[in-house]
């Protein structure tokens, strides 16, 4: 709070300027065995709680999953994740909640080493793994994503695995029994390596793949949820009329998916794309410019708060430490919100990560770098309190000035 008082005259007019919005840092982490540090994924919000996922440090230095309240207090490790058959390691992805139960993914660990799914209480009791991902024909390996839940069946992608090593979708319940594989990538043929996690809509779903395609730039896919009735609704080609390499999830609005790539448009710093779900009218919304004044190679997910969406790159801003952007569904009105600048109270670096909606702002989010340690925050992006000015109107012309800051 910051008040400047230069007299206060009778007859006084009052005057509010537009809020900007700008980033609320709630959590610094210090990586060690206590707290966590370089999360790669987003936040779950359950009312004033967030959970998360740590991939580096506590006590066993393999990440962990936490919780916090959305005012920044209450900070606690659940679960240290740690080598052993029993337990996973390096989690990279977002958890979801049901219930009681948060459902996660680690990028390794398990039986064979190569990944997980797993089950904990959101009290921190009850880790189970769901699932240990062996490889090979007929199972996935190295999950860079999330899951989705629909009828007590866990849903998700490998990013290898399978017959062509490409990586599959597979599905298993959440009492951890009927793992099945839905679908095998086959790479050139029909993508390969996805990331992120399948967006559903009634019985089908849509996904991204980071590789793969004519092109091998990645695509867009659809698939029913019984494994049946795959599609390829995009190959990406690169180029300046087209993205390359996505490297997040789609989220869908009233028929139209919305994405992200890594690569891809004029300046080949990654753009912001639109498409419909039958595969038509595939637009691109944005095409990112790099330098200091833009952001460049978005790695995470979109939120939509209306008719606006708002996103993040992992580089790019003044000191090519990533930014927030916000664009609208109809590729107009885009503004960088914030550029990272690490140190204590900023964050740097968001990777793969998505800012968490719930209905309105504040949006919650996590970079992998920054903060007092340098190992990555946890942030909400909110409006920030409009500024007043009162206007004296006698015949000194002195004048209040007030602002609130944060």
């Amino acid at each position: 709070m910051r008040r400047l008082l230069l007299s206060v005259l009778a007859g006084t007019v009052l005057c509010s300027t537009a809020s900007a919005l700008y980033v609320d840092t709630l959590h610094e982490f210090s990586g060690g065995t206590t707290d966590g540090g370089r999360p790669q994924g987003a936040l779950t919000r359950d009312g004033t709680k967030l959970y998360g996922m740590t991939s580096q440090y506590c006590a066993a230095g393999w990440g962990g999953v936490f919780t916090m309240s959305t005012d920044g207090t209450g900070f606690t490790i659940l679960h240290d994740f740690a080598i052993s058959a029993t337990n996973g390691r390096t989690p990279i992805g977002s958890l979801i909640l049901d219930g009681s139960t948060l459902y996660g993914m680690t990028r390794n660990g398990g039986s064979s080493g190569l990944g997980t799914v797993f089950s904990i209480g959101t009290d921190g009791t009850g880790f189970t793994i769901l699932h240990s991902f062996t490889g090979g024909a007929g199972d996935g390996s190295q999950p860079y994503g999330s899951l989705t839940l629909s009828g007590g069946t866990l849903y998700g992608m490998t990013a290898q695995g399978g017959d062509d090593d490409a990586g599959v979708i597979f599905g298993v319940t959440t009492a951890g029994t009927g793992f099945g594989v839905l679908h095998e990538f086959e790479g050139l043929a029909n993508g390969s390596s996805p990331y992120g996690n399948l967006t559903l809509d009634g019985s089908k779903f849509y996904g991204l793949t980071r590789t793969g395609g004519a092109s091998n730039s990645g695509v867009v896919f659809s698939i029913d949820t019984d494994g049946t009735d795959f599609a390829l609704l995009h190959e990406f080609a690169g180029g300046g009329s087209d993205g390359s390499l996505p490297n997040a999830s789609l989220i869908l609005d009233n028929g139209t998916l919305y994405g992200t790539t890594e690569d891809g448009g004029d300046g080949d710093f990654g753009t912001v794309f639109s498409i419909d779900t039958d595969g038509s009218d595939f637009s691109l919304l944005y095409e990112f410019t790099g330098g200091t004044d833009d952001g460049w190679s978005p790695l995470g997910t979109l939120a939509l708060e209306g008719s606006t969406l708002y996103g993040m790159t992992s580089g790019g801003g003044d000191v090519y430490l990533g930014t927030i952007f916000s664009v609208g569904t109809d590729g107009t009105g885009y503004k960088v919100e914030h550029e990272f600048l690490s140190g204590a109270g900023d964050g740097a670096s968001p990777y793969y990560g998505e800012l968490i909606p719930g209905g309105s702002l504040p949006l919650y989010g996590m970079t992998y770098g920054g903060g007092a340690s340098g190992v990555g925050t946890v942030f909400a992006l909110t409006p920030e309190p409009a500024s007043i000015v009162f206007l004296g109107l006698g015949a000194t012309g002195l004048a209040l000035y007030w602002r609130k800051r944060r």
